[in-house]
């Protein structure tokens, strides 16, 4: 197979584009290619870099009905998706300097950001165009460009994907998101039958009523590990509310090690069904509560669905539900949600990009 030089473009709104654009790039660096990731947002304008990040964590914590709407009206070729179509191609026009320098022959998008300004830029250098989806249902902001393939999460996406283009069809692959492998290392065995400890965390962002969440765990009889990701405030109030329960361990950010450990050690997550966070409790084994408070509008729902209809998980719309249905989630019921996880889990996303990368 030939050795194709690989530049990955992603963004850093949340932790999964970056983190998948960093999986797929230590697969590629492993099968001794020329590889190199960039994060568009620092080449970006300031001012257009701290609408897009800020803007996006601000109304997923503060507005995540807004957000929901501006997802699902983008999805549609209406104005609010050209006028970000719009802005994408106008603001990104620096990546032009990176891809002069590297000369890449695939230009692979963890991020729909700059798929606009890519049109342009393949006229003049001719590189091929591959899109890594990092969610199950595949939105229209991943369709711009014309890209010449797509890795996809699940055969689900394959065929929403084969509605939305149908002449893609060859031109696309099922891969899972890419993760990092300590997620699919498993170095730990659960007893399914001994004291259970949820994982509960609301992504890195650290939104959502954590707090009352950990109170509905706790008081169902379960051990807690909260993940308060990067947001200090809650993580101090957490603690503080908590005190010296010994039954409750508070972290801020972790890496991915531990968030591996903490997956294979724990007996169920409550979270938000990100892309990445989804794809790392299947190659973990471990079964997925969905709480919807803490999911995103739109981008995550069909992750949830996805969860719930493969056995791996549940949906929990209440906080007066956490207990019940912890109190219906018998030994055996884990046992078998955690299978169901195993099942749909691939761990080897990123090594199937690259190899496709290779073969194409």
């Amino acid at each position: 197979m030939s050795k194709p030089r690989i530049l990955i473009l992603s963004a850093s709104t949340g932790n999964g584009h970056m983190s998948a654009a960093f999986a797929v790039a230590a697969e590629a660096e492993l099968a001794g290619l020329a590889v190199q990731v960039i994060d568009v947002l620092d080449f970006s304008p300031d001012g257009f870099t701290t609408w897009y990040r800020g803007g996006y964590e601000k109304l997923v914590k503060d507005r995540p009905a807004v957000w929901g709407h501006l997802y699902r009206s983008s999805d549609r070729p209406l104005f609010n998706y050209s006028f970000q179509t719009g802005l994408d191609y106008v603001f990104t026009k620096r990546i032009r300097q990176v891809i002069a320098e590297f000369k890449p022959d695939w230009v692979v998008c963890t991020h729909s950001l700059p798929q606009p300004r890519l049109v342009p830029l393949r006229r003049e250098f001719g590189f091929r165009m591959g899109i890594v989806v990092t969610d199950l249902y595949v939105h229209r902001m991943w369709l711009r460009g014309r890209p010449d393939y797509f890795f996809v999460p699940q055969e689900w996406s394959k065929k929403v994907l084969m509605r939305r283009l149908p002449r893609i069809g060859k031109h696309s692959v099922v891969t899972g998101i890419p993760i990092h492998p300590v997620f699919g290392e498993i170095k730990y065995e659960r007893d399914w039958s001994g004291e259970k400890t949820a994982i509960v965390s609301s992504g890195g962002i650290g939104g959502g009523p954590l707090i009352d969440v950990v109170r509905e765990v706790r008081d169902a009889g379960w051990k807690v590990r909260v993940v308060a990701g990067r947001n200090e405030e809650a993580r101090k109030s957490i603690e503080a509310t908590f005190g010296d329960d010994a039954g409750i361990e508070v972290l801020g950010h972790i890496d991915q090690t531990k968030m591996a450990e903490l997956m294979q050690t724990s007996h169920l997550l409550i979270s938000k069904p990100g892309g990445l966070t989804t794809f790392e409790s299947l190659a973990s084994g471990i079964p997925f509560m969905v709480y919807w408070p803490f999911l995103i509008p739109g981008q995550e729902e069909g992750n949830a669905q996805f969860l719930k209809d493969c056995g791996a998980g549940i949906i929990v719309t209440e906080i007066q539900q956490i207990e019940s249905e912890l109190n219906y989630l018998t030994d055996e019921k884990l046992l078998k949600m955690s299978e169901s996880a195993k099942a749909q889990a691939l761990p080897d996303a990123a090594r199937k990009i690259v190899e496709e990368l290779q073969r194409l």
